[in-house]
């Protein structure tokens, strides 16, 4: 992600509209964001945040073109935004239902893992070509062989970058945990080394491989 230097006086507006954001204050929030991107136009943070608050108003158009602007801004990957920019896409083309995204989100927001299987598992039902929902299912499944089945079917419907890298490295950990070290080895060196992957895959990839080697 960026380490760009950013002005201190940016940052605070940065935070003053996370703050106003976090209590609902969206319109406030915009405009302290705003300030923040003309003050630092080429910092993602504020902008992928402005993406976010506007879809917390309810405003998917314009979320998506502030996803797709962190995503010019910050091309290998910034946070969630290719997600969004995958969910919103979907929703706009009528590959998904209007409102997914949002629905999809409810996972993080939640701790509780009963919760969280169940929105997976509803979304997997409602959208079955959500990549995303099965990337999230996967991860909240025990049995390996039921986890292994989740990863495929993620991988099946053309996941974005970041959802894809995700399955990827949950797919090596399995392979490794089954015996085959060599080919899990492999399918991380490749994450790790492929310039379609994001820089949080390449990260994940690298401790995932790190364990892997050790053990």
């Amino acid at each position: 992600m960026s380490k760009h230097t950013v002005q201190i006086a940016a940052k605070q507006l940065h935070d003053e509209a996370r703050a106003l954001g976090g209590s609902g204050k969206y319109d406030e929030a915009i405009k302290k964001l705003e300030e923040a991107m003309k003050m630092e136009p080429t910092w993602p943070y504020p902008v992928y945040d402005l993406a976010f608050t506007y879809l917390l108003k309810g405003d998917p158009a314009k979320a998506l073109e502030y996803y797709q602007q962190t995503d010019r801004l910050e091309p290998k990957g910034f946070f969630t935004a290719k997600t969004a920019i995958y969910s919103l896409e979907g929703e706009k083309t009528g590959k998904f239902p209007a409102g997914l995204y949002m629905a999809y989100i409810q996972i993080e927001w939640t701790n509780d893992p009963a919760k969280k299987m169940e929105i997976a598992k509803a979304i997997t039902e409602q959208a079955p070509a959500y990549a995303p929902a099965w990337k999230e299912l996967a991860t909240l499944t025990e049995d390996s062989t039921l986890r292994l089945a989740a990863i495929n079917t993620g991988l099946s419907k053309d996941p974005d970058p970041d959802t894809k890298g995700m399955l990827l490295i949950n797919k090596a950990i399995i392979l490794n945990e089954n015996g085959e070290k060599e080919v899990a080895k492999k399918m991380l060196g490749d994450i790790i080394f492929s310039n379609e992957s994001t820089t949080g895959s390449v990260e994940f990839a690298k401790i995932a491989l790190k364990s892997v080697v050790a053990n």
